[in-house]
């Protein structure tokens, strides 16, 4: 971000909190009436969302101490290269002060021999005693340099052995909070079989259908009123500009189903599916501010991401979310994980863009495949 941006930012520093309290209310008056409009929800649906709720929580915990686990790892590269590297060096000063010693030994012994046998007069003999104490000093420093070295492989040693343990203790905290989801997961789904169960008609599950999605218009026509009465901040480019430029949010097989009808009644699809791995990074693929963040019914934990000039982008049954509403997020940093919330059989990251509440092809904006990181 360049400093006119940041300086930009500063200058609204002072409004942030405010701004920040003024759409979290906005928000939380939201989130109060869409409870209202589902109040309708069967008990299965309630615990499934909470069950989902649970997994996100977990999934979080999760994403932490994997993200630990990689800060140590790679802090362990980092110190046995440097190990590695101190151990060259250490035998190139000792080989260098060996050599310097057999010199010393042999050179000043014949030296000194030669000054009492010649009887040399005192200004040759005081200039051979200077270089003497010239070269005892540079030996001295020799041998400073490599029980310093020494000093620093015992440290790197124990830095290791301190960072191993560390990582040691991480990934068997991250083997019990694996263990810990799988639990759950088998509950959620379980639940989830039930649910689908439950619903036997085609007509129940368009009419669902129909309320997510009228739902969904309703949360991001109030988000856009909300948003607009708090100053955006400014970016390098906009949003519109980036069309064509983007990277898909996760990487994996993308579906583009966008304006094809659903399996269900008349309904087309309003974004694409990108079919992921289970607990893979969901990442914003532009500078914003996330608008909301928080569980929907037909998708789950949802984010959706103000990009600005009326341009948001969404995305849908997330294992868990990352961020909180008014955070403020760059290009590709990480705001979620994919998973199957939502009641979803199969796993999944739904993605929508919108202009103006009106949904717009993804394939148009995103033209990149994601690369592992």
């Amino acid at each position: 971000m360049s400093s006119s941006v940041l300086a930009a930012s500063s200058s609204r520093g002072q409004l942030k909190e405010q701004e920040l309290k003024q759409l979290r209310q906005e928000i939380s008056d939201l989130k109060s009436a869409l409870k209202k409009q589902q109040s309708e929800k069967t008990q299965l649906e309630r615990d499934v969302q909470k069950a989902e709720q649970i997994i996100a929580d977990n999934a979080r915990q999760l994403f932490s101490t994997q993200q630990q686990i990689n800060i140590f790892n790679a802090s362990l590269t980092a110190l046995n290269k440097q190990l590695s590297h101190n151990n060259k060096e250490l035998i190139i000063q000792q080989q260098l002060l060996s050599g310097q010693l057999q010199a010393s030994y042999t050179i000043g012994r014949q030296e000194y021999i030669k000054l009492i046998l010649n009887q040399q007069n005192p200004a040759t003999i005081s200039r051979i005693m200077t270089y003497y104490d010239y070269f005892n000093e540079a030996r001295s420093q020799q041998i400073y340099e490599v029980n310093q070295l020494l000093q620093t492989i015992s440290n790197d040693k124990q830095q290791i052995s301190l960072t191993t343990q560390a990582l040691q203790d991480k990934q068997y905290q991250l083997k019990q909070e694996k263990q810990s989801l799988q639990v759950k997961q088998a509950l959620r789904n379980d639940l989830v079989a039930k649910l689908n169960k439950d619903i036997t008609s085609k007509d129940k599950a368009l009419e669902n259908l129909l309320k997510d999605k009228k739902n969904l218009s309703l949360l991001i026509n109030k988000l856009k009123k909300a948003l607009d009465d708090i100053p955006a901040l400014p970016t390098e480019k906009p949003f519109v500009k980036q069309r064509g430029t983007l990277y898909w949010p996760a990487k994996g097989k993308v579906k583009k189903l966008f304006d094809h009808w659903r399996s269900v009644g008349k309904v087309k699809w309003q974004g694409n599916i990108i079919k992921a791995k289970e607990g893979a990074p969901v990442h914003a693929i532009s500078n914003g501010r996330i608008a909301y963040s928080d569980w929907l019914r037909g998708y789950g934990l949802i984010t959706i991401i103000d990009h600005g000039d009326g341009y948001m982008s969404l995305y849908g049954h997330n294992q868990t979310l990352l961020r909180e509403v008014g955070d403020w997020v760059a290009n590709n940093e990480i705001i979620a994980t994919v998973g199957s919330s939502g009641g979803l059989k199969s796993v999944g990251l739904y993605f929508e863009i919108r202009h103006n509440g009106k949904p717009s092809n993804p394939s148009r904006w995103c033209k990149k495949k994601r690369r592992s990181i």
